[in-house]
């Protein structure tokens, strides 16, 4: 800790100076992110996952550790405002040539091991955590403005609380217009596929890693299969053991016999090629191939980046919705 303040300080002095050096030296004037700050007004008090925070002032430096809000913040259009990425883990969509490509900003660690030095270094006007990250919010907190965006999955109402997110980020960065439209947009695509499925029997989802599959429920982050569409979890909640889930036997698929399987390939996500062994290979057997979901041809493999890594941001989200509601017409 004692490291990290020395590197606080140091960023601050640092960004002291070239202020200095642009208002009075040769340097000129410091450029700014052009974002328009709409109807936002500062200072503003927010209220997230980890407690209340107050953000002074409209921020021109963010570091994001997490997908989802990242996602958010560039659909809401403040993602020229964002200065540092876990790049490794940036979803394919925000690296193109179409909008701002996040791999190529300060690269600040990982999502669960982010770079304390490398954060400091960039003086950040607020910090963004999420799910994997949430643990570093005391931490942060001491020395950055700092907000917990993660929705956490072992509470109700999993997927109207991502529209409170997005609003929440919209706040925090004065996009406040554009995070109310991403919101409304959730919003009637909830309305849209609500208990869509209702009638469509029950459901399993199962994530393969390593060969080995686990079975989730309602309170995952594949809660909208259930909160939304409808479907009867073939499980009972007892079935989710925090975020891995509970690792179960393919005898055990064939014995809950669900009318829909959706599967996540946990190895393609985070771009393990060392397992040798797909989602569609893993489930290439004749136990699943006995089930009623097989049978009807109701083996549904979703998007894994968008299902394992990004979960909430406010395009991905609606995203899932409607890969979901694809699967199922």
């Amino acid at each position: 800790m004692r490291k990290l303040a020395s590197a606080v300080a140091l960023a601050a002095t640092s960004a002291l100076l070239a202020g200095c050096a642009g208002a009075n030296g040769a340097g000129g004037d410091i450029a700014e992110p052009e974002t328009s700050n709409e109807a936002g007004s500062f200072p503003v008090t927010l209220t997230h996952n980890a407690g209340e925070t107050t953000v002074e002032s409209q921020p021109q430096s963010i570091v994001v550790l997490d997908m989802a809000a990242l996602d958010t913040l560039d659909a809401i259009g403040a993602g020229e405002l964002v200065t540092g990425v876990p790049a490794s883990d940036v979803p394919t969509w925000l690296s193109d040539d179409e909008g701002i490509d996040y791999t190529q900003l300060e690269t600040v660690g990982t999502m669960k091991e982010p770079d304390l030095e490398a954060i400091a270094k960039l003086n950040p006007d607020l910090v963004v955590l999420g799910s994997r990250s949430a643990s570093f919010y005391e931490e942060f907190s001491q020395y950055f403005t700092t907000i917990d965006a993660s929705v956490p999955w072992d509470q109700d109402d999993y997927s109207k609380r991502v529209v409170d997110m997005v609003e929440m980020l919209g706040d925090a960065t004065g996009q406040t217009e554009a995070a109310d439209e991403a919101a409304a947009n959730i919003g009637d695509k909830l309305a849209e596929y609500s208990d869509t499925a209702a009638d469509k029997g029950t459901a399993l989802v199962l994530m393969s890693n390593g060969g080995e599959i686990s079975m989730h429920g309602p309170k995952s982050r594949w809660a909208p299969i259930y909160d939304v569409f409808g479907f009867e979890p073939v499980q009972d909640d007892k079935a989710d053991e925090g975020h891995k889930g509970q690792k179960i036997s393919f005898e055990t698929v064939q014995e809950l016999n669900p009318d829909y399987i959706f599967v996540v390939d946990r190895d393609a996500a985070v771009g393990n090629t060392e397992a040798g062994t797909t989602a569609e290979q893993v489930m290439d057997n004749e136990l699943v191939a006995s089930t009623t979901a097989a049978k009807e041809g109701n083996i549904v493999y979703l998007s894994s980046e968008r299902w394992y890594i990004v979960m909430t941001g406010a395009s991905n989200f609606v995203a899932e919705l409607d890969e979901i509601a694809a699967a199922i017409q």
